[in-house]
């Protein structure tokens, strides 16, 4: 699978007035705000990318370090940018093989309510990988995340 933008944020930014959905607010204010998930994507056992997915509960095989929240989120233009992320001490689980990041717009409601923005497969150094207890850094490219 190639790097994706959800299909369903992209309507829904269309569609609903809710604030919900913005990408460059929330920082100040969590657990509002962007958020990145590190995911495994070993055959058989990891997450699938699907055009259907909405929410973050449709993600599988969800790496147990916490989503980081994007620090200092931007939109410039029709490009979304944010700060590199450091996810500490990441082990694996069963051999597991991170291969994706997916960001997702986290609110105040549960994890059924925030919406799966985007997956990132390439361009990202590392990746895919088996992580060993250490450091992984997400360094985003210099001209922003991604745009519309």
């Amino acid at each position: 699978m190639a790097n994706a933008i959800y299909p369903l944020w992209k309507q829904a930014l269309m569609r609903e007035l809710d604030a919900d959905k913005s990408l460059d607010q929330g920082q100040d204010d969590p657990p509002n705000g962007v958020y990145a998930s590190l995911v495994d994507i070993q055959a058989g056992s990891g997450y699938v990318y699907s055009d259907a997915h909405q929410f973050y509960t449709s993600l599988t095989a969800v790496n147990p370090a916490a989503p980081a929240l994007i620090g200092h989120p931007t939109v410039n233009g029709r490009v979304f940018g944010g700060d590199t992320i450091v996810y500490t001490n990441v082990s694996s689980v069963s051999g597991s093989k991170i291969g994706a990041v997916v960001l997702a717009r986290q609110n105040d409601g549960a994890s059924s309510t925030w919406r799966l923005v985007l997956y990132e497969d390439t361009g990202i150094v590392g990746l895919p990988m088996i992580p060993s207890g250490g450091n992984i850094i997400v360094t985003w490219n210099s001209q922003g995340i991604f745009g519309l």
